[in-house]
């Protein structure tokens, strides 16, 4: 039996997008890290758009592009008595600012995708320049938003 293009549907879990790009950034200009508050752990990453492989950047309506960079953010829920931890809903609000001062808000995207939920926003960036990144996460029942800011330098590709 042959099967066309449109009886098979192809989807690439964004759950399998953040090992990726956190492996990149090990040989990248993407930044990758993490932020532990109270029992809340916020892993963040920043990359080029164009790292991105086609199918995945339209599954999530992320525009691929050598001058457009993308922010993703997980909440997690840290369980020390098991080593294991829970994805959160979470309010992620942000900005970006150039070399010249000219700030960007950023628009997150919640995706949520089996036990997974990430936020995304993408913006634009000038090559070889600078680019300042704040966000705030507030998470239901914690009073206090956690605030997290880096620098990074991208590159066009």
């Amino acid at each position: 039996m042959k099967l066309s293009s449109h009886h098979i549907k192809r989807r690439i879990p964004l759950s399998l997008m953040f090992p990726v790009v956190m492996a990149m950034s090990l040989v990248t200009s993407a930044h990758a890290a993490e932020k532990k508050v109270d029992d809340f752990i916020i892993y963040y990453n920043a990359f080029n758009s164009s790292f991105l492989q086609p199918a995945v950047a339209r599954t999530y309506k992320i525009p691929r592009s050598g001058l457009t960079a993308v922010l993703n953010v997980s909440v997690h829920k840290d369980n020390p008595e098991d080593h294991t931890s829970q994805a959160l809903s979470a309010n992620v609000q942000g900005r970006v600012k150039n070399a010249i001062g000219q700030y960007e808000d950023l628009a997150f995207r919640e995706i949520k995708e089996d036990n997974a939920i990430y936020y995304l926003a993408d913006f634009r960036f000038r090559n070889k320049e600078a680019t300042d990144i704040e966000f705030f996460v507030r998470i239901p029942g914690r009073e206090k938003p956690i605030m997290i800011s880096f620098d990074q330098k991208f590159y066009a590709n």
